[in-house]
């Protein structure tokens, strides 16, 4: 496990948390509406939507704390916090990388379907099918702007207590061709692994049915440059907060084979594995 310096983000580089207005927990009973929502637009057919949800706590969190278990205990995640007035305040550990780019190539990954990580065996129809829409949206939009979109073997990543499937893909930037890399990133994001298949469709039933405002939960962040490699993550496992509250955010895709329980037990999972790293000053 890697260790983290107590000093590794000294207090005086901690940003206050920004003032800003944040969710109401999301209810069981909007969940299962949103979930019920959702599978009647689909009508039966293939697709997904992903419904997310909020859950909210009324005191602050010690940033460089929660920075520091979040490092220790997620070693292959892309750990972030940041601060500005016009996003507030985010920190997270995400284990979903967007875009990767090593000029000419670049590199991706289709990550979706969740059961815990001491689960064994085959996966179930639905979680399968859930991924591969994810690897047919990325794929198809890659080829938009790159050459030789090539998929790799298929397998489980873990992600603290539990994993998902996931999908090497890589490309090769189209020669000739301007393109930028904000061009790649907006063919992207977000994909249906946060948003849905048909992602306009979506994005509509999202915005009428969620009941808050997801903000940045979904979209990425970076670049992470490292010797001019650019790396962007998703923005996942994460929390908002302010002075006087914390709100973490956490969705599940939905199929027409989608059940209110499993899918509501599935968040529950996720935000577990951001809020038991949530270091409070108040405690």
């Amino acid at each position: 496990m890697m260790t983290i310096p107590l000093d590794f983000l000294p207090d005086d580089r901690i940003m206050e948390p920004v003032a800003s207005v944040l969710p109401e927990s999301t209810t069981k009973e909007s969940h299962a509406i949103e979930i019920d929502s959702i599978i009647k637009s689909l009508n039966g057919e293939r697709g997904k939507t992903v419904a997310a949800r909020a859950l909210c706590f009324d005191y602050k969190i010690d940033i460089n704390a929660t920075f520091h278990s979040l490092c220790n205990a997620y070693p292959y995640a892309f750990v972030f916090a940041f601060s500005t007035e016009a996003t507030g305040t985010w920190i997270g550990a995400s284990p979903e990388l967007l875009l990767k780019i090593e000029d000419p190539c670049v590199s991706t990954m289709s990550l979706a379907g969740t059961r815990p990580s001491d689960q064994t065996g085959e996966w179930d129809e639905k979680n399968i099918d859930e991924q591969k829409m994810v690897t047919e949206f990325i794929c198809k939009n890659l080829e938009k702007k790159c050459t030789d979109v090539t998929t790799e073997n298929t397998y489980t990543r873990n992600a603290g207590a539990i994993c998902h499937i996931c999908t090497p893909i890589s490309a090769k930037l189209s020669s000739g061709d301007e393109c930028s890399i904000m061009d790649i990133l907006t063919l992207l994001s977000p994909t249906p692994a946060v948003c849905g298949s048909d992602r306009d469709t979506s994005l509509k039933l999202i915005k009428e049915y969620e009941g808050f405002d997801r903000h940045l939960y979904g979209g990425f962040c970076g670049p992470n440059d490292i010797n001019g490699v650019k790396s962007f993550y998703v923005i996942l496992r994460t929390a908002k907060c302010n002075p006087a509250k914390t709100c973490v955010f956490a969705g599940g895709g939905i199929t027409p084979l989608s059940d209110h329980e499993q899918e509501w037990n599935e968040t529950e999972s996720k935000l577990k594995t951001i809020i038991k790293h949530l270091k409070s000053k108040e405690k």
